[in-house]
């Protein structure tokens, strides 16, 4: 029984801040039919969790960019094939077969233990930006701290010089954004001709390792061999490393710790009880990602009539299903809408999915969180708002959950 209001998740005033809407959504109707979009917006941690395990009756194959009112035009289209390659499915929007095959090299590459090895990697890149701060006591956080940390971390992992990475926020943003449902036709085209530059790039680099391999992830793209001995073609290994890998590798961590420290502006509270017990930073790190689920929902496809949460589904109906309304579900995060550091299963949440897809770089992500909280908790103090800042904003998206900016001010803490 739908009853809600005419609130559309469209719309970029009701994204600010969606957990009000998401809470009546979870309270009267879990499986919602958005009349706007026709989608089935899955709000309710149990009916999610549901869908989420049943990847066959309720496939990833949706490209979020084709579902615009015009689809995907075909001048984007010509600039990719005229200029570069068209993209694939990322991992995370692909099925079996494809899925599997590129789910099994990604995996190889963040392993426990390859996280464990690159930790001190992360931890000196989180040391290094702190440094760069030198002597202020106000920085933008999101372009000084929250964007280059992960960036610089993938960026060293491919094997991408970090004298480039100013050029790669551009082309970051030009595939990321697409995805969000909510930018123009005209910006579309622009972001495709910017993946083009960035494909050329990559394939400069890709030519470049075939001559003289190095102990990179893109000489082990180049190098990885699938089950039946073939390797990837020239369109999957561009994908691979602009979308699966340098994309996927660092919007969402950005967003995670961007999200992190305003969470932390407006409860401080949690900072001098990790200080006391430094343990519980692993805590935080999943708590920030519970509340502020960097991707705030995935798409699936009904493959074939179904039943979810009570509502029946027909073959092709659309389900958006809300990690970020899932995570908040009082039926399961008692006290969902803060900061606990002592919840019972503290990763319990569904920010990294589960099963079949669950995201292939959660460790990493996971690592790269803890580590810029411990070191931005140790070397900073007093953290809020500089007087007459503007109150920090969230871009609109339908996809993700990312701050424009953050104004931070500090002081630095005695060594």
């Amino acid at each position: 029984m739908q009853k809600i209001d005419d609130t559309d998740l469209m719309d970029p005033a009701v994204q600010e801040c969606p957990y009000g809407y998401y809470a009546r959504l979870r309270a009267e109707a879990p499986v919602y039919r958005m009349p706007q979009t026709g989608f089935h917006l899955v709000t309710g941690f149990d009916v999610a969790r549901e869908a989420i395990r049943q990847p066959d009756l309720f496939l990833s194959g949706v490209s979020p960019m084709a579902l615009a009112d015009d689809g995907i035009p075909q001048e984007i289209i010509d600039i990719y094939q005229s200029g570069g390659w068209l993209p694939l499915a990322s991992c995370s929007t692909s099925d079996p077969p494809r899925h599997t095959r590129i789910r099994r090299f990604l995996e190889g590459l963040f392993t426990a233990e390859r996280v464990r090895r690159a930790t001190p990697l992360i931890d000196s890149v989180a040391q290094e930006l702190i440094d760069g701060f030198g002597g202020r006591t106000e920085v933008e956080f999101v372009r000084d701290f929250a964007h280059p940390m992960p960036m610089y971390i993938i960026a060293d992992l491919i094997g991408v010089p970090r004298s480039d990475i100013n050029r790669f926020k551009a082309w970051s943003d030009a595939i990321v954004e697409p995805f969000s449902m909510m930018v123009t036709r005209e910006r579309r085209i622009e972001c495709a001709r910017l993946v083009v530059e960035m494909q050329q790039y990559f394939a400069e680099m890709i030519a470049e390792r075939r001559r003289e391999p190095r102990d990179d992830m893109l000489t082990e793209a180049i190098q990885y061999r699938d089950t039946d001995g073939s390797a990837f073609d020239m369109q999957e290994l561009i994908t691979i490393l602009t979308i699966d890998l340098l994309a996927s590798g660092n919007e969402t961590t950005t967003a995670a710790i961007s999200s992190g420290m305003k969470l932390l502006l407006e409860d401080p509270a949690p900072i001098e009880e990790v200080r006391r017990n430094p343990k519980l930073l692993e805590n935080l790190a999943e708590e920030i990602l519970r509340l502020e689920s960097p991707a705030q929902g995935m798409f699936r496809r009904c493959a074939a009539s179904a039943q979810l949460g009570g509502v029946a589904l027909s073959e092709g109906d659309l389900l958006s299903i809300r990690f970020g309304a899932a995570n908040r579900d009082p039926g399961q995060f008692p006290a969902p809408d803060r900061i606990d550091l002592h919840r019972r299963k503290p990763g319990n949440h569904l920010a990294f999915g589960v099963g079949r897809h669950v995201c292939v770089g959660a460790a990493l992500a996971r690592q790269e969180l803890v580590s810029a909280f411990k070191a931005l908790l140790a070397r900073l103090d007093d953290f809020r708002l500089p007087p007459g800042a503007p109150e920090p904003r969230y871009l609109p998206s339908f996809f993700g959950r990312n701050l424009d900016q953050l104004p931070l001010a500090f002081r630095h803490r005695s060594p």
